[in-house]
């Protein structure tokens, strides 16, 4: 970064040794009337990559990502909106089905965390290098699995839809609301519906909730607790409420868990994407599927004391239920 240059937006990292950890920081820094405001972004690199029984999945989920793993080539699309641990839920799934047999090659801006055994590339626009270009310098590499940091255009689209599409598993990151959105994303980048059809294995969506302490208190539900969570107030079930001790700071929390949705693509939800049909149909055949919202995950989340409905609600889309 330019210690001179105050007046433009700037983006920088660096490292420390903190107490035997190596930590990566992410600085960014924007002028504002008062001076510049800065902000750091710390990843932790020996807690980063988790095991993805870890990141609390549900049973549910745990088998969606499973069977998407299992197809041979397609594209696996994990959407939500910065921060929301996309980037470890997908390094995750890679280091699952990371061995000595299996070429994982990727392209990211930039790379996050070093993983053993696989070929990560940094994507430099500046440099000539995006990762429309850096797809095609790729499949000449003789990938298995391929995985791209962000599609963020059309010809970045394209590109991956054509790699899904001869033979290889296809692994990447778009910013949307909900799981259902990456279809009328990709629409919107010029993708034909025909050439969707088929090529993606399943979309995730997620957030991050904060999981309440072992100090937490179990009351049962009020009323309107009831109403929220769509379980009859007669009987009341009994949620996690934060309390605080030394653990937690006296916070209540301490460490965060996924609340997730996976939209994994069959014959009938094929057929829906392939007519261009909209977005409530395509929720109205996946709820026919089996299909589990994020709201579904994170109530049951709640009931199970992992998390509170007051954490769920700053983060979840409760606005039907109210």
């Amino acid at each position: 970064m330019n210690i001179a240059d105050k007046i433009m937006p700037q983006d920088g990292r660096f490292y420390l040794n903190v107490g035997g950890r190596e930590a990566d920081f992410r600085v960014s820094s924007l002028p504002t009337v008062h001076g510049e405001n800065f902000v750091l972004r710390v990843l932790d690199k020996q807690s980063g990559i988790m095991p993805l029984e870890n990141l609390g999945f549900s049973e549910h989920n745990m088998n969606s990502i499973l069977k998407s793993q299992s197809r041979p080539e397609g594209i696996i699309i994990v959407t939500g909106p910065t921060g929301s641990g996309k980037t470890t839920s997908l390094y995750s799934m890679l280091n699952a089905v990371n061995t000595p047999d299996v070429n994982i090659m990727t392209l990211e801006d930039p790379v996050e965390y070093s993983l053993p055994m696989i070929r990560q590339t940094h994507v430099r626009g500046g440099a000539g290098l995006n990762f429309a270009d850096g797809i095609k310098a790729l499949l000449r590499q003789d990938p298995d699995k391929i995985f791209i940091g962000e599609v963020r255009d059309g010809v970045t689209a394209e590109q991956a839809l054509k790699a899904a599409m001869t033979g290889h598993q296809v692994y990447t990151t778009l910013h949307t609301n909900d799981c259902f959105g990456a279809i009328p994303r990709l629409l919107d980048l010029g993708i034909k519906p025909g050439m969707l059809a088929g090529a993606i294995i399943a979309s995730f969506a997620q957030r991050l909730v904060r999981r309440l302490c072992s100090c937490k208190e179990m009351k049962p539900a009020t009323p309107r607790e009831c109403e929220l969570l769509q379980i009859d107030p007669n009987d009341p079930p009994h949620i996690g409420h934060p309390k605080g001790c030394e653990k937690c700071s006296g916070s209540g929390y301490k460490g965060r868990t996924a609340v997730v949705e996976i939209l994994f693509m069959n014959e009938a939800l094929n057929d829906v994407v392939a007519e261009g049909a909209p977005k409530s149909k395509l929720k109205r055949v996946a709820r026919e599927n089996g299909f589990k919202s994020m709201l579904d995950d994170g109530v049951d989340k709640i009931l199970k004391g992992v998390t509170s409905l007051e954490s769920v609600m700053k983060t979840v889309d409760f606005s039907e239920r109210l």
